[in-house]
């Protein structure tokens, strides 16, 4: 069985009302003889400016639970 890092950067829109922003999604796989055995969402990155100011929003990182779904549609 092989274990990588795969990064993905793709633009969302914001399931919290924010708008459309950028995200990176950090994903671990394994797989083995040319099949996807475990697809695990790791880390997110949101490149949304309004989270960049002290102060500015909140975020309660919705988009972790949308993103987080394709763990099991994509495999």
């Amino acid at each position: 069985m092989e274990q990588k890092i795969e990064r993905e950067c793709k633009s969302i829109v914001c399931p919290e009302g924010e708008g459309k922003t950028m995200v990176m999604c950090e994903w671990e796989i394994v797989s083995g003889g040319g099949r996807i055995f475990r697809r695990s969402l790791k880390q997110i990155d949101c490149r949304n400016p309004k989270l960049t100011g002290f102060g500015e929003t909140d975020c309660n990182w919705s988009c972790e639970k949308v993103i987080a779904k394709r763990e099991y549609r994509d495999l």
